[in-house]
């Protein structure tokens, strides 16, 4: 780095947050919780469907 400079161009910002709207984070809180759902049901098949219906009902309540 040249003297003086503070940073070099094209550094990486030192972190990086994405910035997800209100409907992307329940979308993604409730995936993730069907996920976890499935996981705890022993990864059967076939549960996808009411996995998603439980993890919406408990991300929006």
């Amino acid at each position: 780095m040249a003297k003086g400079s503070k940073k070099e161009d094209g550094a990486a910002p030192e972190f990086y947050e994405e910035a997800l709207s209100i409907p992307e984070q329940q979308e993604e809180e409730t995936r993730l919780t069907a996920y976890y759902l499935w996981e705890m049901r022993g990864r059967n098949n076939g549960s996808d469907i009411e996995d998603w219906i439980e993890a919406e009902e408990l991300v929006n309540n």
